[in-house]
């Protein structure tokens, strides 16, 4: 318990240090910008090295994703309405887009945006759309580039997978699942061909090494870990791994994450228990960030770079949610 104080108090020592830039880049071997999304007194925020910013129209919505390309801020976000429905948000260096307003149309409506992609100047978002004059349970899987939407399957009918989406020179990859299956209907498209994996394996996202494309995620037949080159085709299984929540390549490292710990080449860097447990993960340049929820019953979220704790909020004051960073 007096660890956890001591922790904590230096936590908010420092909080108040007046040059958070300087905490930041002390912390690591280069100069960094940190990106954080997430949500501060109910409305949709984002955070630049600890300097918060709350998002037009975001009020009892949150940010979930937050991306850096050609010096241009973009982050996307979701609130729901009194109806129950989600609408999903967009900001580009903060000017607000409703994506329901700019994808609907009237032969289909937005029912979900799941993941967000930004190369260049081209903004991708991948989700589901919906007849809104059909009862049947029967859904479009979609991605759009600057706003022109491309339908992967028009016969989805469990649109609760979360679709992700990269695109690497010039090629689009989406995880999905496809109508068009016996068995295997789930996979990746590869410039809108869908290519199925094995009966079992559920892939969680995707990541990029040198230009070169890896899925992973978890084979629920035998409970173990995998990731996959598109490439070569060979498949890394990881047998004391029992999923991957999150793969990432620096330098010649590599860092898996499941559902509570992280892995950097295979040795445990960080594990989660009732009092600490991460968020999301970024390893760039020989540092490690970690999003935390700490304290009993999750009390407040830390970023952490390279074991220091540099910024906090109390979950009564907001959460965060994704991160990213940014190389000077």
């Amino acid at each position: 318990m007096m660890n956890k104080l001591v922790s904590l108090l230096f936590a908010i020592i420092l909080i108040g240090c007046n040059d958070v830039d300087d905490l930041v880049n002390s912390s690591t071997q280069n100069p960094v910008d940190v990106y954080i999304a997430g949500v501060k007194t109910n409305n949709a925020a984002y955070w630049k090295n600890n300097q918060s910013y709350l998002l037009t129209g975001g009020n009892g919505g949150e940010a979930t994703k937050i991306c850096v390309s050609n010096n241009n801020l973009h982050v996307l976000g979701k609130k729901t309405l009194d109806n129950w429905r989600t609408e999903y948000l967009y900001w580009e260096n903060g000017n607000l887009i409703n994506l329901n307003t700019a994808f609907n149309t009237p032969a289909q409506y937005v029912h979900s945006i799941t993941d967000m992609e930004v190369v260049g100047n081209d903004v991708y978002f991948v989700g589901y759309t919906k007849n809104p004059l059909l009862a049947v349970e029967i859904y479009e899987l979609a991605y759009w580039k600057n706003g022109v939407k491309t339908v992967l399957d028009n016969n989805i009918n469990n649109p609760t997978f979360q679709a992700k989406i990269k695109v690497v020179t010039n090629t689009v990859y989406v995880i999905g699942n496809t109508s068009s299956c016996f068995n295997s209907c789930h996979g990746i498209y590869v410039n809108n061909v869908f290519q199925s994996v094995s009966v079992g394996d559920l892939l969680k996202d995707i990541t990029v090494k040198d230009n070169q494309v890896y899925v992973y995620g978890t084979n629920t037949s035998t409970n173990t870990g995998f990731y996959k080159n598109m490439a070569t085709g060979v498949e890394t299984t990881l047998t004391t791994i029992p999923s991957v929540f999150k793969l990432l390549f620096d330098n010649n490292n590599t860092f898996v994450a499941d559902v509570v710990n992280i892995f950097k080449n295979n040795t445990q860097i960080y594990s989660s228990s009732f009092f600490s447990f991460y968020l999301d993960f970024i390893a760039l340049n020989n540092n490690v960030y970690i999003l935390k929820r700490e304290g009993d019953f999750g009390t407040f979220d830390a970023v952490y770079i390279n074991d220091i704790n540099v910024f906090q909020i109390f979950v009564d004051q907001g959460r965060f949610n994704a991160l990213t960073v940014v190389q000077n």
